[in-house]
């Protein structure tokens, strides 16, 4: 069996080669995307297309990483983890199909990775503990019948996310016999009706070679990959099948109405909302993308969008977050609404919508707008971007879609061909005009009014107890005992120590012991400086104040400044031509407040540089749009838009207050890492409890003139003080650019500092007393953490720690709080930056319990013998997190934003010497001197405020934003 090439293309946009083959006997395609790029990419993807929301596909993507033919062990994948030193390693659903990818920059590590992915998918075990362990079981605790199980519980947390809920319930409607119509997910209500039937069916019709997309990125040799699979795959599996793909909707006769509720913390008056949803094009179609696209920016794409203004000046509610073009199913959908309205609001804010509409077809658009639309996708092309996808994985992703529908996947990598025939179309007035009329003319079309439901947990909790109670009720005795039976045999597989010794693995003699090479930055020119990067085209600038001298009290309302600058006017132009002008002149323009730890010499308090950073970027062609577009923001700024600012603020804190239950997390992090580090102090000020006080009182205080007023002062006199400060302007782009980008920069602020630190940072101490909270809100799953103060980067115990997070995160709390107590996650981490180690669960259907399991953690690592193999399984995945690498103007900035805290190349050198020379004994010392009975600040989101709170103290989170 082999791979027959059946084209190459050149792929000019990303100075990349595309090569597409196929295995006539099954069908089996690969993609290889020749870059290059060192970091090397995997992925092998399967149409999964369930027709029930039982969870079906989610929990056969845990089960197949759950051990396989030739790695029959019990968690090879969370193994691989630490025996790796891989960029990515992941699995995820779609509405419609299941991906499993990764990424790695060694060549053995990648080939490591490839055997294991590829008897996972194709020949898992399914073993029946372990679909009890990843999917649902049934548990009996004090006499009670209950529920389990980690997808169980993560789809839990997922619920309580409202936009989810409604687009959900409108797929339900528009996407109607489909697969889409189904929760892919899994409905919690629901997965308790899969059983282990169905899914070794499920895993037998769709996984199998003749359905399968292979994908490789980067420098990898694509024979090589190609001979591991058929060895390792299509020698043992042959035949075809017809390709799976998902059903079309069908087209209705005419617009439906429907009402659907969402999950609502308080369900106040004015939390109704009205969404106007169409069924659109295919998404593999790129001419239909593209045309969304357009739509999309042009009705709604910035403040001056002539949709998107209708609903901002209504003088009621405010635009919801759902909208724009859906391109997450096989058929798109554009959805139109509008939010925080009162019932009585919802039939007004839906004439508002359609009379913008039909003006808007009738006027059309300015074809600036049009052709600043086809400018982003073009950029969007050619940027390239890293962070935790890796660039080659993004590409490949953005492309399977097209592959798995039968069509040239060339064209989700280079769409010039498509944007050329669009730069003729926009040209006629008519065009977008008659786009916005087919959207009037569908019949396809869903209009939903939108109820908020206060009592929408209460009621699925509700609906789970009465089918447990009327299960219990005719459970025989029989079945009660095979229960109980099931319940510890998992328990005893789960506690049963890993043999891992069938797993290749990267020890620490294989990795450099020295740390990656850094940027080398080059010397500023005054405030300025300019960076070369392999940018592949696009221009990039950065101008930061230095804030850090600015007291306390003002953090929020630094935030709030960075919130409001970019939907605001501009000297003589409003909002609303503020944010057209911006859009037509650059691809992006953002202000955001950034804080950052600078490390201190021994026994001194941390300082923190904080800084408001006005960015943007742009294709080169048109760099000098940038600096225009950033020295009149800085310098022209208003706040005299009293109307727009209080729109703004209102609809701040409406965002927060309805997304309590899903941003729990968050909640809880912060508040427990706070009172041991003066960045997370800072940023629970702008992002958590702080946050939710501040915003709650300018709620009240825009509700009078004065108050505005005075907001709006206090602004503009912040504005005047950040004009005034420090500033530094970073600049990057291609070689033959950057230094006329540089000076090209006109924007007011002081020259910075010697070695461009911010002179103003300065310490500030932090409370003495830790944290022991739980934060109540509605929702049915917890997060919890403790953490620690301990030693910052630049200590000798710093590395320790490091390795002493990942030890116990693999040693004890992923069996502790995931296997056993059915949490989506858990693990340590240590925060080298700012000095915290912090112990963490997440979609945790428990809180006590976990708390106990913190500390049984901390007990296991000071008294129990640590053997040689975990450790170095722990400095490979601490390793492993050091070397992930960036793109270009990431790994530039990253070196930037190092100098600025004062990470020397000595203290990176003695980090990773620490990290791969660690020791058992130091373990044990580290963990027993700053860990074992040392109290720990305690916070817990608490979804379930009724449980065991394990002494923590109610902090109601409604209540702070009454």
């Amino acid at each position: 069996m082999a791979f027959i090439e059946t084209r190459s293309r050149h792929i000019n946009t990303m100075q990349a080669v595309l090569k597409e083959y196929e295995e006539s006997s099954t069908g089996a395609r690969h993609i290889h995307l020749a870059t290059d790029d060192p970091e090397m990419v995997f992925l092998v993807a399967f149409p999964t297309v369930p027709d029930k929301s039982d969870g079906r596909a989610h929990i056969l993507e845990h089960l197949a990483l759950c051990g396989s033919a030739r790695y029959p062990v019990r968690d090879p994948f969370f193994s691989m983890l630490r025996r790796s030193t891989s960029t990515f390693m992941n699995a995820m659903t779609y509405p419609d199909r299941t991906v499993y990818p990764f990424a790695s920059t060694d060549p053995k590590d990648f080939f490591n990775l490839l055997g294991i992915y590829l008897d996972a998918a194709f020949f898992p075990r399914l073993d029946y503990l372990d679909f009890r362990q990843e999917g649902w079981r049934h548990t009996l605790e004090d006499g009670k019948l209950g529920y389990g199980g980690v997808v169980f519980n993560e789809m839990k947390g997922a619920f309580a996310d409202p936009t989810r809920a409604l687009a959900h319930a409108i797929n339900e409607h528009l996407l109607k016999g489909t697969t889409y119509e189904f929760e892919s997910g899994g409905d919690p209500l629901v997965i308790p009706s899969l059983t282990y039937d169905d899914l070794k069916a499920f895993h037998a019709s769709h996984y199998h070679p003749s359905q399968a997309v292979f994908m490789t990125a980067g420098r990898v040799d694509p024979l090589t990959v190609q001979r591991v699979i058929s060895e390792q795959v299509l020698d043992k599996l042959s035949g075809t099948a017809p390709r799976k793909m998902p059903e079309l909707a069908s087209a209705w006769t005419q617009p439906q109405e429907t009402s659907i509720a969402v999950p609502s913390p308080t369900a106040e008056g004015d939390e109704h909302g009205i969404q106007l949803a169409w069924l659109m094009g295919e998404m593999a179609d790129t001419m239909s993308y593209c045309r969304g696209h357009l739509l999309e920016s042009g009705l709604i794409g910035d403040a001056s969008a002539p949709v998107l203004h209708a609903m901002e000046s209504a003088g009621y509610g405010r635009p919801s977050v759902m909208n724009g073009l859906d391109s997450g199913c096989r058929q798109m959908l554009f959805h139109i609404g509008m939010e925080g309205l009162t019932r009585e609001q919802i039939s007004m804010a839906k004439q508002r919508i359609w009379d913008a509409l039909e003006k808007t077809a009738g006027r059309g658009v300015p074809q600036a707008v049009l052709q600043a639309a086809l400018r982003d996708l073009r950029f969007s092309q050619r940027e390239v971007r890293g962070g935790d996808t890796p660039y080659g994985l993004r590409k490949l992703l953005h492309a399977l879609p097209l592959e798995m529908a039968g069509e040239d996947c060339m064209v989700a990598l280079d769409s010039e061909a498509t944007l050329r025939q669009l730069d003729e179309q926009i040209r006629d007035p008519e065009f977008f005009k008659s786009l916005v009329r087919e959207l009037l003319e569908s019949p396809t079309r869903l209009t939903v009014s939108v109820i908020p439901d206060a009592k929408y947990f209460d009621e699925r909790q509700q609906a789970e107890e009465a089918a447990l109670a009327k299960k219990q009720a005719s459970l025989p005795q029989e079945e009660i005992a095979r229960i109980k039976e099931e319940c510890e045999a998992l328990l005893a597989r789960q506690r049963q120590p890993l043999n891992n010794e069938v797993l290749p693995r990267i020890r620490p003699e294989d990795v450099s012991p020295m740390p990656r090479a850094l940027y080398a930055l080059p010397a500023p020119q005054g405030p300025v400086l300019a960076l070369p990067i392999a940018s592949n085209g696009i221009s990039y600038a950065n101008v930061s104040y230095a804030v850090s001298s600015f007291p306390e009290e003002d953090w929020p309302w630094l935030d709030l400044y960075a919130e409001l600058v970019p939907d605001l006017g501009v000297g003589k132009r409003t909002y609303e031509d503020a944010g057209g002008w911006r859009q037509q002149m650059v691809t992006e323009f953002d202000v955001k407040l950034e804080a950052e730890e600078r490390i201190q010499s021994s026994g001194a308090a941390p300082g923190l540089n904080i800084r408001i950073a006005y960015s943007a970027k742009n294709v080169r062609e048109e760099q000098a749009a940038i600096a225009d577009v950033l020295s009149e923001s800085i310098r022209a700024a208003r706040f005299d838009e009293q109307e727009r600012i209080a729109f703004l603020i209102d609809s701040i804190f409406e965002n927060i207050v309805q997304e309590l239950a899903e941003e729990g997390d968050q909640y809880a992090s912060l508040a427990a890492e706070a009172p041991f580090s003066i960045r997370r102090r800072f940023e629970d000020s702008v992002e958590g409890l702080g946050a939710l006080r501040f915003y709650r009182v300018l709620s009240k205080q825009i509700e009078s003139e004065e108050g505005l007023q005075a907001i709006c002062e206090r602004l503009e006199a912040l504005h005047q003080r950040i004009q005034s400060s420090a500033v530094q302007v970073v600049v990057a782009g291609m070689e033959s650019d950057v230094q006329a980008l540089a000076g090209m920069m006109d924007v007011p602020g002081t020259t910075p500092a010697l070695n461009s630190e911010d002179s103003s940072a300065k310490s500030v101490q932090n409370p003495s007393h830790p944290a022991n909270v739980a934060l109540l809100a509605p929702g049915q799953v917890n997060h919890c953490y403790a953490t620690w103060q301990v030693p910052q980067i630049g200590h000798p115990d710093a590395p320790v720690l490091s390795v002493l997070a990942n030890l116990l995160t693999n040693g004890v709390l992923h069996q502790a709080l995931r296997e056993e107590g059915g949490a989506y996650g858990g693990r340590a981490k240590y925060v080298a930056q700012s000095g915290l180690f912090t112990m963490l669960s997440y979609r945790d259907p428990r809180l006590a319990g976990t708390y106990e399991d913190f500390m049984r953690a901390i007990a296991w690592a000071v008294e129990s013998p640590l053997s040689r193999e975990h450790i170095e399984e722990a400095i490979i995945g601490t390793i492993g997190e050091l070397d992930k690498p960036y793109s270009p103007y990431q790994e530039a900035m990253i070196a930037w934003r190092m100098q600025q805290r004062g990470i020397t190349q000595a203290m990176r050198e003695q980090f990773r010497a620490g990290v791969l020379q660690c020791t058992d004994q130091e373990l044990r010392d580290v963990a027993k001197k700053y860990l074992q009975n040392v109290k720990s600040s305690k916070a817990a989101f608490a979804g379930n405020g009724t449980q065991n709170l394990a002494g923590l103290e109610r902090v109601d989170l409604l209540a702070l934003a009454a």
